[in-house]
């Protein structure tokens, strides 16, 4: 992929006359819900989880716990989507506005983070935790406008760590979405690309307008939008957001398929970008209301001696299969946290 794109005069004109559609293009609100602007700010990084733990209960769940919150994926190198940091139960009121909260006690045990759960928490909380021997709770914004907070408690220590390895997959999930709905939500802060712009394709997706177009290959059935800063900067990253497809009368779709078209798509649309089949990640995952094929992993060109990261999900609908591919080029930072915001605007895609 080349690091300097030449846009034709007529694609600029397309695109900044689709941003000044009016009424049409007006934000995408899905993710306004979020925010309770009536709280005060939250604080802290949003890949930052703050943890309260008594030190004889972490030492039980942390092979659970941490590993589940701190796992990794493989893109340009090793990046964890979350970073655990303990605290102590003293600090509280110091962090009670951060983002991401997790405490971990139970019913029985003297330490300070299991008093304060059973002094704070409800009593039907509570009550369900004596009957069912351990519980999940989570409270959304309680002490700021965008919290997630989370009370992992058991009946006693066994039952704690018993629910812990049950749960720590949910503790994910419930980050995950949060993150991926707060990424969408910063990137949906000004109008998308008025809907009568995809009248002509199978589907639509609600894109912000500080998109350019980069290709709209009609007869190859591509349609490729950019993301990149006026003035060219190491500092913020180029995001692309690409969809394919192509008929397809029967669902016949597995990794093999998506491999093989989405390094057709490289060669083709990005001057050869390619990736290494052997070490991408391949998944079952979830697009807007699609079980998709996903594979996600680091791109390379050879002939601009550049890289970054990828993820393409694929998926079939009434006689067509559908890439949806997000790209991302920046050499001076994570890339993790843009393939995040990449997905959750991917996830607005509508097959008409």
């Amino acid at each position: 992929m080349a690091k300097y794109i030449v846009l034709s005069m007529f694609l600029m004109l397309l695109i900044l006359g689709c941003g000044s559609g009016g009424k049409e293009s007006a934000r995408y609100t899905r993710f306004d819900s979020i925010i309770d602007h009536g709280k005060p700010l939250a604080m802290g990084d949003e890949r930052d989880v703050y943890v309260f733990v008594d030190r004889a209960n972490w030492q039980a769940l942390k092979p659970f716990i941490e590993s589940s919150i701190e796992r990794e994926i493989v893109l340009v190198y090793p990046e964890k989507y979350f970073r655990v940091i303990l605290k102590s139960i003293s600090e509280v009121n110091d962090y009670r506005q951060y983002r991401n909260l997790l405490f971990i006690g139970d019913l029985q045990s003297d330490g300070g983070v299991s008093n304060f759960m059973r002094e704070s928490l409800a009593g039907d909380f509570i009550s369900r935790v004596e009957q069912s021997g351990g519980d999940l709770f989570v409270a959304r914004n309680f002490a700021s406008r965008d919290q997630l907070t989370m009370y992992l408690m058991g009946s006693n220590p066994l039952n704690l760590e018993r629910v812990g390895a049950i749960q720590s997959d949910k503790i994910f999930e419930l980050l995950i979405t949060r993150y991926s709905q707060r990424q969408g939500y910063q990137a949906y802060q000004q109008p998308v690309i008025p809907s009568s712009f995809f009248e002509p394709y199978p589907f639509e997706m609600k894109i912000p307008n500080n998109y350019q177009l980069y290709s709209n290959d009609r007869v190859g059935s591509f349609l490729s939008f950019i993301y990149r800063a006026r003035m060219q900067d190491r500092e913020i990253p180029d995001k692309y957001i690409n969809i394919y497809h192509e008929e397809m009368p029967e669902d016949i779709i597995d990794h093999d398929w998506l491999i093989s078209r989405r390094q057709m798509l490289g060669e083709k649309y990005f001057e050869g970008d390619v990736f290494d089949e052997e070490v991408i990640r391949k998944e079952q995952a979830r697009l807007a209301d699609h079980d998709v094929h996903r594979i996600v992993g680091a791109w390379k060109n050879e002939k601009h001696l550049i890289g970054g990261a990828f993820q393409s999900y694929a998926f079939w609908h009434d006689g067509k299969a559908y890439i949806v591919d997000n790209i991302v080029y920046f050499p001076a930072g994570d890339k993790l946290p843009i393939l995040v915001e990449l997905y959750a605007i991917s996830s607005s895609i509508k097959i008409k």
